[in-house]
């Protein structure tokens, strides 16, 4: 699995599939979903694009610090 840290130490979960030299593609979903709510994309969006793919903070494999988040820390 492969995690990166936000600004306030939040690990957060990403996954990368589809062509290494592919244009980038960052797919993101509706908050409560997790990087699953690609599965049925994956294969037409990875036959061309470099796809990343995040779990927000809170859902997913991404810690799940004390919240409520705001729109900034979101993003």
């Amino acid at each position: 699995m492969a995690y990166v840290r936000s600004a306030d130490g939040t690990r957060l979960h990403y996954q990368v599939w589809g062509p290494s030299d592919g244009e980038p593609l960052l797919l993101v979903h509706g908050l409560g979903a997790d990087s699953r709510a690609w599965i049925m994309q994956r294969r037409a969006f990875g036959a061309r694009y470099r796809c990343i793919a995040f779990d927000n903070r809170g859902v997913g494999s991404s810690d799940k610090p004390l919240g409520p988040y705001d729109l900034e820390v979101m993003a």
